[in-house]
């Protein structure tokens, strides 16, 4: 089939552009059973029907209109010490092997806040400040102790004065105080951008008026998809797909699911694009990459616009290959800086190495040219 009918077919058009990134695309299909019966039909021909990735990129290099002008992620300029909701999220439900925030040593929380607030609603396995830093008495966590937390972090009720700022000093006197004692030790603590409030806002599902300080009792915690796109598109687990408490928390419209045996969780009441893949040497990508990415698109931009979890059985390596499709073609990203994107927000981001060797071609087929080698991204 010809590449550019093919794509076109596949609802993905890519448009010549001058100065500018432009991803045009035809009207987005409305239901998960014509989006899954076509995408099952596509990716279940015959050998002799399935074009190659190289032919793909034969075909790729007779068409020079079809280019896309690559660009940088833009992230927001944060100042030393600080740290945002969406890093924080992050950091709650990150993964290596199992879920960090098993760990009682992963991250230190301090609650700058009023015990009053505190008693109310804090962040999950958050401390209250006085119990660490106290303000007559000093540390009452030895130094040696506190060198165990890869992370502490600090937040008051808002809280977005600069640390040591008069203002600060007045607005968050208890953050102060225990910034300046946490650095005096040896610390290097980090202070919630906004504050409680604005975290609260965001995700209350991951604030509780519990104390959760112990390891069983953080096993019981539920752990989140990691954010990509803020408020709109997540990677995660099939089982974070199939827990109807995440679906509601995250408000997830759409599931790209890309298990080979996994079912569709919740298929009467979120769309569905299934793909039917392999992690393995043997798996080809050539079809599933822009089926992924079409479907992201146009949830994304549907009104109102959808949010997107894209998964496989864990997370890790098909789920990453058809974000980073979508981060590439969408964002106009090349694979380097769409991988180091994905990699800041989901830590265990790992495509296998015939993921990244499809990717690479999959980036000269959108830019018309290849914008990076694999020895950059296998380091």
């Amino acid at each position: 089939m010809h590449l550019h009918n093919y794509l076109n077919e596949m609802g993905v058009v890519l448009s010549r552009v001058n100065n500018s990134c432009r991803v045009a695309s035809r009207e987005p299909v409305n239901t998960s059973q014509t989006v899954s019966s076509v995408c099952d039909k596509e990716l279940n021909r015959t050998n002799s029907d399935h074009s190659s990735i190289k032919l793909i990129q034969n075909k790729a290099c007779e068409k020079e209109e079809l280019q896309l002008i690559p660009s940088l992620p833009e992230s927001a300029c944060i100042e030393r010490g600080y740290i945002t909701p969406q890093q924080v999220y992050n950091l709650l439900n990150a993964e290596d092997g199992q879920p960090a925030l098993y760990d009682p040593y992963y991250m230190l929380i301090l609650d700058c806040c009023s015990p009053e607030r505190y008693m109310d609603s804090h962040m999950v396995t958050a401390r209250a400040a006085v119990t660490v830093i106290h303000p007559e008495l000093g540390c009452l966590i030895s130094c040696i102790e506190l060198q165990k937390y890869s992370i502490i972090l600090l937040y008051a009720e808002e809280g977005c004065s600069p640390v040591g700022s008069m203002k600060a000093k007045v607005d968050s006197p208890d953050l102060q105080r225990c910034f300046f004692q946490l650095s005096g030790l040896g610390m290097d603590p980090v202070i919630l951008l906004g504050g409680f409030s604005a975290f609260y806002t965001l995700y209350p599902f991951l604030c509780t008026p519990h104390m959760v300080l112990l390891e069983p009792e953080r096993h019981t915690l539920t752990i989140y998809p990691s954010e990509i796109l803020e408020g709109a598109l997540y990677q995660g687990s099939a089982s974070q797909a199939s827990d109807y408490r995440i679906i509601k928390n995250l408000q997830i419209t759409h599931v790209v699911n890309a298990t080979a045996n996994s079912p569709d969780a919740f298929p009467n009441i979120l769309s569905y694009l299934r793909l039917r893949l392999s992690d393995d040497a043997q798996q080809d990508l050539v079809k599933a990459l822009p089926l992924a990415s079409s479907f992201i698109n146009k949830a994304l931009k549907a009104e109102p616009a959808g949010r997107v979890l894209v998964h496989c059985s864990m997370g890790r390596s098909r789920s990453s290959a058809l974000t980073l499709a979508f981060l590439m073609e969408h964002r106009c990203w090349s694979l380097l800086h769409a991988l180091r994107w994905l990699k800041e927000r989901r830590a265990c981001t790992a495509p296998n190495i015939n993921f990244l060797q499809q990717l690479l071609t999959y980036e000269e087929l959108l830019f018309g040219r290849r914008l990076t080698s694999l020895d950059e991204i296998r380091r």
